[in-house]
């Protein structure tokens, strides 16, 4: 099921592959694109009627091509102003903070806790259940961590993102159908 603002945009290119109930819930403003793919587990005996969970915070841009993996007590969880670049793969039970950028094919390992203003390197694979504190640039296959200072200001990052989103709003549509299962 895909709960959605009215302003958002959902590709009809987005693919559930659900062994069980999966709510996709989207916040304002918020963009996911073309062959994201999101599935679940197989459920247990204890797990098949419960629901999973994705949810997308507002003015979040979700490029082509990323998985996320979800379970109904390992949800995933993507703050507000966050841009994800193509083919970024998020496993169960991640949380991602505000502000933040996943470089393209980078891999956040379950249960892991991305704070405020994070950086993640395209190619970097973040292990399970990994920390990175707010303003951390993670870089490298070991997911290195390192301090980003104070390079932009949250009302800067939230200008800019708001302006990207404002133009791929106009721009997406052309390209793509919105889902038409949206409630």
């Amino acid at each position: 099921m895909i709960d959605a603002k009215p302003s958002s945009f959902i590709s009809e290119h987005v693919v559930l592959e659900a062994s069980q109930n999966i709510i996709l819930k989207v916040g304002d403003h918020s963009i996911v694109n073309p062959r994201v793919q999101i599935s679940t587990q197989p459920p247990n005996s204890n797990d098949s009627e419960k629901t999973s969970l994705v949810e997308i915070g507002d003015y979040t841009i979700i490029s082509d091509s990323c998985s996320f993996e979800v379970t109904p007590i390992s949800p995933v969880v993507i703050g507000n102003y966050t841009y994800i670049d193509p083919g970024a793969r998020v496993e169960a039970g991640v949380t991602i903070g505000d502000f933040c950028v996943l470089g393209a094919g980078c891999v956040i390992g379950r249960k892991s806790r991305i704070g405020n203003s994070c950086r993640i390197a395209a190619g970097a694979k973040i292990g399970t259940s990994t920390i990175i504190p707010p303003r951390s640039i993670a870089v490298g296959d070991a997911g290195e961590i390192q301090d980003a200072g104070e390079d932009m200001i949250d009302e800067q990052q939230k200008r800019e993102m708001k302006m990207h989103v404002d133009f791929l709003m106009r721009v997406v549509p052309l390209y793509n159908k919105p889902r038409q299962d949206r409630k």
